[in-house]
């Protein structure tokens, strides 16, 4: 097959591909988006799995928690960059696309896509662990296939339901950790009448350096490496900008919103913990939920069914964290079907802009994940855990370098610079990169976490095949994101002058206007669209 064979196949299948019943609708808030964003990061592993890290590094999972905060949000204001630029379907994955290539796009949205899945039956599990509480008699699987519907239900309803939805699981959290914190600072400085205060004697044990990190240096970044799994998620913010009502408004606004709250939430919240009681009881939680820090606090101030309220909130963090994991894994599919990178059938969206099939297609890999779980309940949580790490750790490797080519790419192409930037610029990213490449090495020197270095390995190696195999089949891509930013440039007068952005922008043109004609005469009945397969 010739080149411009190929290069006019793929115009008729992108015919199909960019027609309306593709397309996403644009319907969520400015806090929603945020939202969005801090559902994926706030999840169950703060209420009720922070032990396993206090274990690792005591009181020092503070700085644990601060080291890999400080990363996270380089690497949400990197997307934040990216994102007010290239508000699109598919969010980083397509711009990824655009200044890596199409390897690089088809790796980045298929890792989220695959890692999201994952996630997803992590926490309807999890929920369906949870209902227990309430209903003891209730299996397991039951209680999953009941969180499984929910979720799927809300994905497949209006952008607005999810966002209104998603908005008010993550109020719920958000509202029990403020008042965790509130009551927290009272019981350590304050006191109550039957209650003395316990001032800062825990964080130290008396034994100053040593007693704050009783396992060293080490034992922080041990920590550190496992506070990855708690913020992972965050990037979802930027995948949520197709469908926003004004990204180049919201994006940036829930960048800065999650700044804080992601610093309160999680720094404040664990230091409260390490604060209030001696580490070693935090570490030795069996992971129930009458043993949470959380039952502590509310049970000190007399709150009546502590542990049942705080089951509540643990029902709806991993409800909240698992609806917005599908939504992410939804959209990067839809985009990965745009681009002819998966079945073009899963570009396909319902009346109100639902992408039906692409939630279809997630749902099977949350069933594989919950079916794992249920099925191996003593090994299934640390294998998902450690394959978690290391799939969150690659998105966020791959975003930063596609911020790099970002970056690069507009100044060649002599492009303006984005409204919202990362502070640092390319020494910000190189500096995260650096970090995430040691995070790497260290997980293959933690015995819980080091099988997943060979695994996450082999799994990358399946990625790269199977790109190879499917670039045999596709062999062309119509226009990426930077592609249509420089014809609306050059159509509007506001292209540099610069010969490189010219070339590229009068091809993209010419491969635009090729797929508008045949779209205009497939509507008028000349030719049919690109058939579905």
């Amino acid at each position: 097959m010739s080149h411009e064979t190929s290069t006019i196949t793929a115009d008729a299948q992108l015919v199909d591909a960019h027609s309306d019943e593709n397309a996403l609708h644009r319907g969520l808030t400015s806090g929603q988006v945020a939202m969005i964003g801090l559902s994926g990061a706030l999840g169950t592993g703060l209420f009720l799995g922070s032990g396993s890290m206090i274990a690792e590094a005591g009181p020092g999972v503070i700085l644990s928690y601060t080291l890999t905060g400080l990363l996270s949000l380089a690497v949400i204001w990197a997307l934040a960059e990216m994102t007010v630029v290239h508000p699109v379907a598919g969010g980083f994955g397509a711009t990824a696309h655009a200044y890596l290539g199409p390897i690089g796009g088809w790796f980045m949205r298929w890792n989220v896509a695959v890692v999201m899945c994952i996630a997803v039956g992590v926490e309807v599990v999890a929920t369906g662990t949870y209902l227990k509480y309430y209903w003891p008699g209730m299996s397991i699987g039951l209680g999953t296939v009941l969180a499984s519907l929910l979720i799927v239900a809300i994905n497949l309803a209006t952008v607005k339901v999810y966002g209104k939805s998603e908005y008010w699981f993550s109020m719920v959290k958000v509202a029990m950790v403020v008042v965790f914190i509130a009551l927290g600072l009272v019981l350590i400085f304050f006191g109550l009448p039957h209650q003395p205060k316990t001032g800062l004697g825990n964080l130290t044990g008396g034994q100053g350096w040593k007693g704050f990190a009783p396992h060293g240096i080490s034992g922080i970044l041990v920590g550190a490496v496992m506070a990855v799994f708690s913020f992972g998620g965050a990037e979802n913010v930027a995948v949520a900008a197709a469908e926003s009502e004004n990204p180049e408004r919201d994006v940036p606004r829930a960048a800065k919103a999650m700044v804080v709250r992601l610093v309160l939430f999680y720094v404040g919240a664990i230091a409260i913990v390490v604060t209030l009681q001696p580490w070693k009881l935090s570490a030795a939680s069996g992971g129930t939920v009458s043993e949470s820090p959380f039952v502590k606090v509310l049970s000190l101030v007399n709150v009546p069914h502590a542990a049942g309220i705080m089951n509540f909130i643990l029902i709806t963090a991993a409800l909240s964290a698992g609806n917005g994991c599908l939504y992410a894994s939804t959209r990067m599919l839809h985009s990965l079907a745009l681009d002819r990178l998966a079945p073009r059938f899963v570009a396909r969206t319902s009346a109100h802009g639902a992408p039906r099939y692409a939630v279809a297609l997630a749902a099977l890999g949350m069933v594989f994940a919950s079916f794992i779980s249920i099925k191996y309940p003593d090994s299934a949580f640390m294998i998902l855990y450690g394959i978690l790490i290391f799939g969150l750790l690659t998105t966020w490797f791959l975003i930063m370098v596609t911020y790099v080519g970002f970056r690069r790419g507009r100044t060649r192409l002599g492009l303006p610079k984005a409204s919202a930037r990362l502070f640092g610029g390319e020494l910000t990213a190189f500096v995260a990169l650096a970090l995430m490449a040691a995070i790497y090495v260290a997980i293959g020197f933690i015995k819980s976490l080091s099988f997943a270095l060979p695994y996450g390995l082999a799994y990358v190696i399946f990625l790269a095949v199977a790109y190879f195999l499917v670039r045999i089949k596709v062999r062309a891509f119509g226009p990426s994101v930077l592609d249509d930013e420089l014809v609306e440039r050059a159509q509007a007068g506001t292209l540099p002058d610069n010969a490189e952005a010219r070339a590229r922008s009068q091809h993209a043109l010419v491969r635009i206007e090729r797929v508008h004609g045949m779209q205009a005469a497939a509507n008028d009945g000349q030719i049919p669209p690109a058939p579905l397969n």
